[in-house]
């Protein structure tokens, strides 16, 4: 997912990786599938076995999506990662917005499977019931919605893949630039 399509679609000033983050106040998200992160913040690369995960800093990311191989049955995982990301907080000292999505201090987090629901009012009712879940991509069906927060889109067939693009880069076009303390980790 991440090679295939999302390193070939938005700029290539974003990495994305998957790994574990962390916030201020010492709260851990737990393995998270794919982390998109803004270029402003530093991430830290494992060792040894971990070598081809991150710890992550809050403030860091820009999203993080959750894959599925089938939303449906898996929609319970999803929720379970969901609720452990959900404590995590951005501290973000001032930010210069230019347009796009208001700027937060929560992580949005997307459900991206390759098979489940094929019906946008299915997917939205999942999402409509898990407020910590930003959006949702079956790309098998192309069914893709997304919360109010973050622009309500509901898209199907091959709009539904550009929903969930155009939500990305609304997010990480949002935040220009912004002030941060990596030593507030400390």
């Amino acid at each position: 997912f991440i090679e295939d399509f999302l390193s070939n679609v938005l700029p290539p000033i974003y990495r994305f990786g998957t790994g574990d983050a962390t916030d201020i106040s010492g709260h851990r998200s737990g393995q998270l599938d794919v982390v998109v992160e803004y270029p402003i913040s530093p991430s830290l690369p494992g060792v040894g076995r971990n070598a081809n995960t991150r710890l992550y800093l809050a403030e860091s990311i820009a999203a993080v999506i959750e894959v599925k191989s089938n939303i449906a049955s898996q929609w319970g995982q999803a929720i379970a990662t969901a609720n452990q990301l959900a404590p995590l907080r951005k501290k973000i000292g001032s930010s210069m917005k230019m347009g796009g999505l208001a700027v937060t201090d929560k992580i949005p987090l997307f459900v991206a499977g390759y098979t489940g629901w094929t019906k946008v009012s299915t997917a939205e009712q999942n999402l409509g019931k898990n407020p910590d879940i930003a959006g949702v991509l079956v790309i098998d069906s192309g069914v893709f919605v997304s919360s109010n927060q973050y622009a309500g889109i509901k898209a199907t067939g091959p709009w539904g893949l550009w929903g969930l693009i155009s939500v990305l880069h609304l997010i990480t076009n949002s935040l220009q630039a912004a002030s941060t303390n990596p030593l507030q980790y400390s």
